[in-house]
């Protein structure tokens, strides 16, 4: 399992570095609302939508919200779809902990079905803002997520002893926590250097932002893992051998990505080069 899961990692990186760095803004766009879409269907399964039919009409939906936070980007209102990814997984992170009671009962599916609305949109719209700013940042972002996930993977596995959160994923540790903190923390000193202006407050401010998109991330991957925990189900899908699904990749991400570009909207102009 782990050479497959990296042969895998290797491969989805090379295709990103690519997407990346090679495509313009409009085309990476493109290629990841469709990796969105996916990932809605996949969410849309785990949610207890059936059928090609409804996951479509899902996907339809998710399409439709797409285009009206690409309109409210092109409207100079780029600030609204990426405060509204923040604002919801900063209420959605609280409602892990007692997520027993607060995700449960007859409406529990389609609250999750709405839940991935405002999980996989902003999200989507973050990174293409990410992008469009500097695609050396888009890339800065992966490499963050990638690697703290890597760091926490195998820290964990080697380490691990305290779990993390037992009832949500048991396979995730505090010591995989601290691993993945402690890569984050060099990725981030490396990302001050190369991002942040020429000044000690910059580099402090990027640092600060880079470790909070990290603790966001691992709240992504959390919900995500309750999601699955409700459908009971191990993966989101298996499209990607080792790793699962779309959104067993991406997962991490779509918490991360708002609050990330949240920051850079306010260290544009004098903290961010």
């Amino acid at each position: 399992m782990d050479k497959t899961r990296i042969f895998t990692g290797l491969a989805l990186s090379v295709i990103a570095v690519c997407v990346i760095l090679y495509l313009s803004t409009i085309w990476f766009a493109l290629v990841g609302l469709a990796l969105v879409l996916f990932g809605s269907s996949e969410w849309a399964a785990l949610a207890g939508l059936r059928g090609i039919l409804v996951q479509g009409g899902y996907a339809a939906v998710t399409v439709a919200l797409a285009g009206l936070a690409w309109w409210s980007v092109e409207a100079g209102w780029e600030w609204l779809p990426v405060t509204i990814g923040v604002v919801w997984w900063i209420g959605a992170a609280a409602s892990l902990a007692t997520w027993r009671t607060r995700w449960s009962g007859s409406t529990t599916n389609l609250r999750l079905q709405v839940a991935g609305l405002f999980a996989l949109v902003p999200a989507w719209i973050s990174v293409v803002l990410i992008h469009r700013y500097d695609p050396w940042l888009m890339l800065f972002l992966v490499v963050l997520g990638a690697s703290g996930d890597s760091a926490a993977y195998f820290t964990g596995k080697r380490f691990g002893r305290r779990r993390l959160a037992p009832h949500l994923s048991p396979g995730k540790t505090w010591e995989g926590l601290m691993g993945e903190l402690a890569m984050g923390l060099v990725i981030a000193l490396i990302g001050a250097l190369v991002f942040a202006a020429d000044n000690p407050v910059a580099w402090i401010l990027f640092v600060a932002l880079t470790m909070v998109t990290i603790i966001a991330s691992v709240f992504g991957d959390l919900f995500e893992s309750m999601l699955k925990r409700i459908a009971g189900s191990k993966d989101s899908g298996d499209l990607l051998p080792g790793h699962g699904g779309i959104l067993d990749r991406i997962d991490s991400h779509l918490a991360a990505a708002p609050v990330f570009m949240l920051g850079l909207m306010f260290l544009h102009g004098g903290y961010i080069t």
